[in-house]
């Protein structure tokens, strides 16, 4: 009988058929590592750290590499235009203007803008949107939740969370954002 264990602090008790185990996870790598606890006989146990084996990238995939000032700015396909945007992870949703919102078909109305949203310019109205399809190389989003500010508000798109948590993945390696669908 096995029981895995997912590493969450430096040190853990563990407790298996009533006694309890010291297990240290300070040489375990990340969350990477497992502890399995394998009991053959109640009265007998053993912990054992197996470092499970590096998992190959499936996926269509995108690689947008970093400028000279830190940030992802790539060129993304949104509703078949193509928009230049900044990856930001510190955005909650895609973040568009209004005259990108009339570039991507996205019809509103002023009675749309009933939303408060806080940016780094400080308060502002938004309205809710859709954007049918973003697309960055090989990897695509469908129906993506999307904020709308005014033009004065956001100079730029912002490719926030919203995009960003439908894909299996992304990571910054080597000076390079990796978008894994």
């Amino acid at each position: 009988m096995f029981k895995t264990i997912a590493p969450i602090i430096a040190v853990s008790i563990v407790s298996v058929f009533g006694l309890q185990e010291y297990l240290d996870y300070r040489k375990a790598t990340s969350n990477s590592a497992a502890v399995q606890v394998a009991a053959s006989q109640p009265q007998q146990q053993v912990a054992t750290l197996q470092q499970p084996e590096p998992q190959p990238i499936y996926g269509r995939k995108a690689r947008i590499k970093m400028d000279s000032r830190g940030h992802f700015v790539t060129s993304a396909r949104m509703n078949g235009r193509n928009i230049e945007v900044l990856v930001d992870t510190g955005a909650t949703s895609v973040a568009i203007n209004k005259r990108t919102a009339r570039q991507l078909r996205i019809i509103l109305q002023a009675a749309d803008f009933k939303h408060t949203v806080n940016t780094a310019n400080g308060s502002t109205k938004a309205a809710s949107a859709i954007i049918d399809k973003i697309q960055i190389g090989n990897v695509t989003v469908r129906n993506v939740q999307a904020v709308v500010l005014d033009d004065k508000a956001l100079s730029s798109t912002l490719l926030g969370m919203s995009f960003l948590k439908e894909l299996r993945s992304f990571e910054v390696k080597n000076q390079e954002l990796l978008l894994v669908e």
